[in-house]
């Protein structure tokens, strides 16, 4: 991934580096046969081949900040600021919901805290449950685990809020708590 994510900056993107890389993943088959049409500078589009299996393992490689606008989708940097938005209410929501129990606030600290930790989570086992280590099926059970946990949790903690005493007033009977000496 960094790899790709390098090749993608401005510095990689000419004309000069495109041939090589195009060289380098076509060697095999220049001798066999030859290259009927030409790629484009901005796209290094691998073609399948039988006999090369670079070809087979490259289908398309994209360098130009042209082709990489269209991968906004998978940009993470709107979820980054959104993660550190929801940290930043929640150094404010937590403590008025403690000043001031009541179900709104409660609920508003419920999601927060839910969606942080959801996010946190996530991103443990997208990183380190990978599909080149554990297959294909061990990934996707973390991430349905990581869903059902987070559901159950937010769940549980709206429950507590509707038919209990609320989450701040439980924080509240919890810290009152007096040791008893024996």
């Amino acid at each position: 991934m960094a790899l790709s994510m390098f090749l993608r900056t401005p510095a990689c993107a000419s004309r000069l580096i495109s041939q090589h890389v195009r060289r380098l993943a076509l060697q095999p088959a220049l001798a066999q046969r030859t290259l009927t049409n030409t790629l484009p500078a901005s796209c290094i589009s691998l073609k399948e081949s039988k006999n090369t299996p670079t070809l087979n393992a490259v289908r398309e490689f994209k360098t130009t900040p042209v082709h990489c606008a269209a991968e906004h989708a998978h940009d993470h940097s709107r979820l980054w600021v959104i993660e550190r938005a929801v940290t930043a209410v929640m150094l404010g929501a937590i403590p008025a919901a403690l000043i001031m129990p009541n179900k709104i606030l409660d609920s508003v600290v419920a999601i927060l805290i839910t969606a942080h930790s959801f996010w946190g989570l996530e991103a443990v086992a997208v990183d380190y449950v990978r599909e080149s280590i554990f297959g294909k099926i061990i990934p996707k059970i973390a991430i349905a685990l990581v869903y059902l946990i987070h559901i159950a949790t937010l769940g549980g903690l709206f429950y507590i809020i509707s038919h209990d005493i609320g989450i701040a007033n439980t924080i509240r009977q919890l810290w009152s708590i007096k040791s008893v000496k024996a």
